[in-house]
């Protein structure tokens, strides 16, 4: 094999790498984006649920504060 064929198949190579490092960028790139919606998803998600739990504790206070229901 001549030096002038190493070169070139060492070109090849080095072609090929850059094309699978771009690839490899665009996907963390796309992972990146999928894991900041999910995590906005998750904190909103999150956020209503607290709501819901802070409103069902006002109620179950307002239901223990509440004597005429407590007969027993």
């Amino acid at each position: 094999m001549t030096d002038s064929e190493k070169l070139d198949l060492l070109l090849e190579k080095v072609d090929s790498l850059e094309d699978k490092v771009g690839s490899v960028e665009r996907d963390i790139s796309g992972l990146k984006r999928q894991l900041m919606k999910s995590t906005a998803e998750l904190k909103a998600t999150d956020e209503m649920i607290l709501d819901d739990v802070e409103r069902v504790h006002t109620i179950l206070d307002k239901h223990k504060a509440d004597k005429a229901v407590h007969t027993a």
